[in-house]
């Protein structure tokens, strides 16, 4: 019998909205610049990610991310939702996924694996307590959050990034105690933080290879890329 290629690790309510969300863990990854993490998606249960989009309704697990679609239909969010995620969603709607439920088949999944919390959607809206009891588990992760202004996602202070647009919010929420991952303009070179290494030209790093991103390290930048970079314009 094949492997399951991936998990639901979570299903509740939004912090956000009160809409429903499904949180899946997928056990490989091609992405080039993660390498090969175990990465895991925030989706709203009901709808697809794509029309989420073009509804609003990725509201429930985005939330005041600036990156979303706005009225003028300009979306600055790297994630291209028409691939991962809509794949993801649709092999879950197929029931392609099981609930990953005892301790040992999780352990199995992620022994000598770091797991990247947030490959699409913002992961401050899974339980604390399974983000929390995966990480132990696992030997590293990554994960990022626009939440972190919300009273409720102050428990992933430590355990995720701050995501933050330019140079105010990083203060405000270095003020605050968080470590931070900084979107940046295409050409700006900041000096209060460190540039992502895997950004760096000709560099071999990947996210799976660096540990700076697990929330308790150091501030990190990156700058604008994707298919929204032209719409981003902070510092």
């Amino acid at each position: 019998m094949a492997k399951p290629k991936g998990f639901i690790i979570d299903k509740g309510l939004s912090p956000i909205d009160g809409k429903p969300y499904v949180a899946i863990l997928t056990i490989k990854s091609t992405n080039r610049k993660t390498g090969d993490m175990a990465q895991v998606f925030i989706m709203r249960d009901d709808i697809n990610p794509v029309e989420a989009i073009n509804m609003g309704e990725d509201y429930s697990i985005c939330g005041n991310c600036p990156h979303r679609k706005d009225s003028n239909g300009k979306r600055s969010c790297y994630v291209n939702v028409g691939q991962g995620p809509n794949s993801v969603w649709k092999a879950y709607k197929r029931g392609s996924y099981k609930l990953l439920w005892t301790d040992s088949e999780v352990a199995d999944v992620l022994k000598g694996r770091k797991i990247r919390w947030g490959a699409y959607g913002d992961p401050a809206i899974i339980d604390p307590k399974i983000v929390s009891y995966f990480n132990t588990l696992a030997i590293g992760h990554t994960g990022y959050t626009h939440q972190w202004r919300e009273a409720w996602a102050q428990v992933f202070n430590g355990v995720f990034q701050a995501s933050c647009d330019g140079f105010n919010d990083y203060m405000i929420a270095s003020d605050h105690g968080w470590k931070c991952f900084v979107v940046v303009s295409k050409n700006a070179t900041p000096n209060y933080a460190k540039q992502c290494p895997a950004t760096v030209t000709n560099s071999k790093a990947q996210c799976i290879t660096c540990s700076l991103c697990d929330g308790a390290k150091r501030d990190v930048y990156v700058n604008a890329h994707g298919s929204g970079a032209k719409y981003v314009v902070a510092a």
